[in-house]
């Protein structure tokens, strides 16, 4: 061996067996042979020692940890459970907690009634007054936060200083992205809230969005399948619930050209899968049940208006549905998707046009919520499915838009004007900011006009676009410009 060699050798056993101080200030250790102190504790007149445990160099070993805790009789808990227990109050102080509830229950609920509002707050209730909370409800609570702050920016001041950012910081910190051997409703409500908030956050095209979005549907398509009978009726509801309303953002996905997740295959029996449309009282009780619940009173079910949404959504995923598309084939599918709004119960059909905010009761207010949802997402497919006509035409080489698919575009045009002018801005904020990029899509449809039309066309077609300007300036508080592409 060279003497090269041996000195290398020999500076590692030193390093090796650095007494306790030079491994504590991560100093090189000589010490001399006779085992004497070594020169940095001599200098510094310290004891020399070499007793503390030595510890791996390295990341810890979970699963060993892991391993142990099983061995001891306990259950394998994560590093943040032991330095951080879940609490409601890592989110908001208990009063701005109560104003983001409320603000869901009053204005998100009616078009996503995915919880039972009673029993849901009375669980956060409880959570406050005991500090106990896991971090499953936790996480839920954080994404229906979330969901609420970006749909209603307008009352970003009642939420003191809650962020969306803050609420996927605690889903991070608690390990919701983790991948686990189970999968259950409440992390799939976490996933599905939490994709929406970022939706209305980042914009369809971030990549965490999409990624939510395929973790949420792989879990609603499992349980579907492999859980739905045995879950309590009320979890099977809300689960159905969920499934139609990630559905329709699917297919609001692939309305505005976005890779398509496929959540429903066409084997899928749709009566079976849409929730009963069934009040709070009924959903605690099952719908067959006479039990009076004196702590959950009578109240109305706004899953009548979900089940709508969900027929518009199927009308508009027939109409792709077919290899070579046709003009008669997208004519047909504009005439269902109308037959499905003039079909609704009356809750949902316009009666007093010119009621206000101020004058109308809480389920009237919520009902108007999913009229205009219902409305908006109606033009909005219709007006899709118009200019894939006028594609179609184009590629026949008119030269002109032809008069019918004019004459429907206007009148799409004038009955979002319409709604847009009757309708009290407060109800339109309730919806969020999702029905902004439905209004602006048909409103882009005017531009085709302005730069294919005949002068009288245009003239209309220009005074049109200024009063829908107009309103998108008022609801679409990110103010993004409507230009040609």
């Amino acid at each position: 061996m060279s003497e090269r060699r041996r000195n290398e050798n020999r500076i590692r056993q030193r390093s090796t067996a650095a007494c306790d101080a030079c491994r504590a200030r991560k100093v090189k250790c000589a010490m001399p042979s006779d085992g004497s102190r070594c020169s940095i504790c001599s200098n510094l007149d310290i004891e020399c020692t070499s007793i503390q445990p030595r510890k791996r160099r390295g990341p810890k070993n979970r699963y060993v940890q892991t391993l142990r805790i099983e061995l001891d009789g306990g259950d394998p808990i994560e590093e943040n459970d032991i330095t951080e227990r879940p609490s409601l109050d890592l989110i908001a102080p208990d009063t701005v907690l109560q104003n983001i509830t409320s603000d869901w229950f009053e204005r998100i609920h009616p078009v996503a009634p995915i919880f039972h509002p009673t029993t849901f707050l009375r669980r956060i209730a409880d959570s406050q007054s005991t500090g106990d909370c896991s971090a499953s409800f936790l996480l839920l609570v954080a994404s229906v936060c979330a969901a609420t702050i970006a749909s209603l920016p307008r009352r970003s001041h009642l939420y003191e200083g809650v962020t969306v950012e803050r609420c996927i910081s605690l889903a991070e910190r608690f390990k919701l992205w983790t991948p686990s051997t189970d999968i259950t409703l409440e992390k799939t409500l976490a996933l599905y809230n939490l994709c929406s908030a970022l939706h209305h956050e980042s914009g369809m095209d971030a990549p965490f969005v999409h990624r939510l979005m395929a973790e949420a549907a792989c879990n609603l398509r499992y349980m579907l399948h492999y859980k739905l009978d045995s879950m309590p009726f009320l979890d099977q509801q809300v689960l159905k619930r969920v499934y139609w309303l990630a559905y329709a953002g699917q297919c609001t996905f692939d309305i505005h050209g976005r890779p398509l997740i496929v959540l429903r295959q066409p084997h899928d029996h749709v009566n079976a899968l849409l929730p009963l449309e069934i009040s709070d009282e009924e959903l605690l009780s099952g719908p067959d049940s006479s039990v009076s619940h004196e702590d959950y009173p009578q109240t109305c079910s706004y899953v009548s208006g979900l089940n709508a949404l969900s027929r518009l959504f199927l009308v508009w995923q027939s109409s792709q549905a077919i290899t070579i598309q046709s003009m008669e084939n997208l004519q047909q599918h504009i005439e269902q998707a109308q037959q499905v709004l003039a079909n609704l119960p009356p809750e949902l059909t316009w009666h007093n046009e010119g009621a206000t905010t101020q004058t109308q009761t809480p389920s009237e207010f919520a009902f108007n919520v999913q009229k205009v949802n219902l409305k908006i997402t109606q033009l909005h497919i219709r007006s899709n499915l118009l200019e894939q006509m006028n594609t179609i035409a184009k590629d026949e080489q008119l030269r002109f838009t032809p008069d019918a698919i004019i004459h429907e575009r206007r009148q799409v045009v004038d009955e979002l004007l319409d709604t847009l002018y009757r309708v009290p801005k407060e109800i339109f904020d309730a919806n969020g900011y999702s029905v902004v990029p439905k209004i602006r899509d048909i409103g882009s449809a005017l531009l085709d006009e302005l730069r294919t039309g005949s002068h009288g066309r245009t003239s209309q077609a220009s005074i049109s676009l200024d009063k829908l300007l107009a309103k998108l300036e008022e609801l679409d508080m990110r103010h993004v410009p409507l230009t040609p592409s």
